[in-house]
């Protein structure tokens, strides 16, 4: 059976992967209720443009080429859905691994619409 809201969470994912590799977060703000919360170990931004932003900060610098390693996603109930994702930042000059970051994904979804998105360190 089909779970629509896992659906958006998948899509919304995928869409904030790709815009991080391309810096066009265009498709991404189709998935955001108008009122998004975006939470970080460092702080909380609301609004469309402050998520966006938030995670053109996720984008590597020239010098790296960036994948992704996305794990199952939780249905937590109430809309909420979790994954772990590891980002894998590789040199561009020596094509070498050059450091990963873990992290832990928290979507919830309302009216088809990512209404809230948490960050936090995996661990």
């Amino acid at each position: 059976m089909s779970d629509p809201d896992l659906d958006t969470a998948q899509h919304f994912q995928s869409a904030a992967e790709a815009a991080v590799r391309s810096g066009d977060f265009e498709r991404v703000v189709a998935f955001l209720a108008p009122d998004v919360e975006c939470v970080t170990p460092q702080h909380s931004v609301q609004g469309v443009e402050a998520v966006t932003e938030e995670l053109r900060r996720a984008r590597p610098t020239e010098r790296f080429d960036v994948e992704f390693e996305t794990g199952d996603w939780r249905l937590l109930g109430n809309g909420r859905y979790s994954c772990e994702l590891r980002a894998l930042y590789r040199s561009k000059v020596s094509d070498g691994l050059s450091y990963s970051r873990d992290r832990s994904f928290e979507v919830t979804i309302r009216g088809g619409r990512v209404s809230r998105y948490e960050m936090r360190l995996a661990g």
